[in-house]
């Protein structure tokens, strides 16, 4: 009658599998759960900081752009007038030359580049062009960065008429996959260039 009254202890074999297998479960189910955190945590940062970049090499460009003028060899201020390469002559570091700036988009890399070409002792910008990425994850492929505007404000692709550009960066980390791209804007007047002076 003794050995009735005594209870069991322990747990069988089935009870240990089963709370084996829920546990199991539970880990796999809260460590996909923290993947998926941390990869959109990771993407948030990246698109931040590429958002942050692009509005930086908007307000550089807006800068120099304004400021540009004619070449120390008295070439128009604007050379090179495509939908994602853009050239012109500005004096970007304030030593009193004008130098020879272009920027273009890498499509390959998704980068926004900066050229900046000294002038040589006759001005004629033959030293050796420094370039540099001032914003990634540019993802223009199909659509103009740069658009061209008259004094009237009508789009225009003659270089002597253009008083306006017009900059748009798409930026986005993963093109291939949601959220949509974030776009940066700005418009800049040639200060240099005005018609109603």
């Amino acid at each position: 009658m003794f050995n009735n009254l005594q209870k069991k202890s322990g747990f069988s074999l089935i009870e240990v599998m089963v709370a084996i297998s829920i546990l199991l479960v539970m880990s796999f189910i809260s460590s996909d759960y923290v993947k998926t955190v941390f990869r959109s945590s990771k993407f948030n940062d990246e698109q931040q900081t590429a958002i942050h970049n692009a509005r930086r090499a908007i307000g550089i460009m807006n800068k120099e752009v304004r400021g540009a003028n004619s070449s120390e060899m008295g070439d128009y201020t604007l050379f090179n007038i495509n939908d994602d390469d853009f050239g012109f002559y500005s004096d970007i570091d304030n030593d009193g030359e004008t130098e020879k700036i272009r920027y273009y988009l890498d499509n390959i890399n998704y980068k926004l580049l900066k050229s900046v070409t000294e002038p040589g002792l006759p001005g004629n910008y033959s030293e050796t062009e420094k370039i540099t990425t001032i914003a990634n994850f540019v993802n223009n492929r199909e659509e103009a960065i740069f658009l061209y505007y008259d004094g009237t404000g009508t789009e225009t692709n003659t270089i002597n008429e253009i008083r306006l550009i017009k900059t748009i960066l798409k930026v986005n980390v993963t093109p291939w996959r949601s959220p949509n791209d974030y776009y940066v804007e700005s418009s800049i007047n040639l200060r240099n260039l005005k018609d109603n002076l």
